[in-house]
């Protein structure tokens, strides 16, 4: 990714963006989930949001190798925890959730009590180009869809090298551009979600960072027809359910987001955005 603007500032904007009421009552109401997430519908087109949310969870479970109790998991921009909360509660797994918003990480905390799974699930409030652990601590480093909100993905590529031990894992899996995206094209779009830096990782940025610090490729996966099936849900969602949240939600905030809404659709179908699962392993 080539961007001029590296700095504290799209942390914060994306801190802010989470921590806002608007952002919550939008989110519970058309998705009604603690998941965050795209979601995969191949299978079953008529999938709820929620519903296709989980699945992607679970598919990319699947795709760890060996995982069991023994791992040690770091959940990269964790948002409520439901990753966590299925990587501990299905595979035994210790988690860290390394997460910037505060509202999110208290109601994640209250699910992980409530379903058991505090002794397993720690969270840690912090930003990912900046890991706040050891070298070689971790046996998987995990992110769905949480990357495209920093300024400098390779960086944060390069802190999860770093944190996972010899024969460790990310995986990953990230809104993305074309790689022949033009910069600014998808600006309205990624406005509704406060992310103002000029460009997204792609697929090829992902893959030349990983081989150039070293990490194997073990599958990169394009899902990108998905993305654009999801982000037409979430639309059409908001548009049933426009006058519940015009009670919950600012008049500005809900325009916001249905124009940014209708602006994912249309880049999407204009190829623009991409979608893709990206599995590399540190070497032994």
């Amino acid at each position: 990714m080539n961007s001029t603007t590296k700095s504290p500032e799209a942390t914060e904007r994306a801190r802010v963006h989470y921590n806002s009421e608007n952002a919550r009552n939008l989110y519970e109401v058309i998705i009604g989930s603690d998941t965050l997430n795209l979601g995969l519908y191949e299978d079953d087109p008529d999938r709820s949001i929620a519903e296709g949310m989980h699945k992607t969870t679970e598919w990319m479970a699947e795709h760890v190798l060996n995982l069991n109790s023994d791992f040690r998991a770091l959940d990269l921009g964790s948002g409520y925890g439901p990753a966590a909360r299925h990587l501990a509660g299905k595979y035994g797994c210790y988690v860290t959730c390394l997460n910037i918003s505060e509202e999110q990480n208290q109601i994640n905390q209250e699910l992980n009590r409530q379903r058991g799974l505090d002794h397993l699930i720690e969270i840690v409030p912090g930003n990912f180009k900046e890991l706040p652990f050891d070298d070689t601590s971790f046996d998987l480093a995990w992110s769905q869809d949480a990357l495209f909100h920093t300024d400098d993905p390779d960086q944060v590529i390069a802190e999860a090298y770093r944190v996972l031990k010899p024969g460790g894992q990310l995986m990953l899996m990230d809104i993305l551009q074309a790689d022949d995206c033009p910069d600014g094209a998808l600006q309205d779009a990624l406005q509704r979600v406060n992310i103002h830096h000029p460009r997204l990782a792609s697929f090829q940025s992902y893959q030349s960072q990983a081989k150039a610090l070293g990490f194997e490729t073990l599958e990169v996966i394009d899902k990108s027809e998905q993305l654009l099936i999801h982000y037409s849900k979430l639309e059409q969602a908001l548009i049933k359910n426009y006058q519940q949240l015009s009670q919950k939600c600012t008049p500005e905030f809900l325009d916001s987001s249905q124009n940014g809404l209708a602006a994912w659709v249309k880049s999407a179908e204009a190829g623009l955005f991409k979608w893709g699962l990206f599995h590399f392993r540190r070497p032994e």
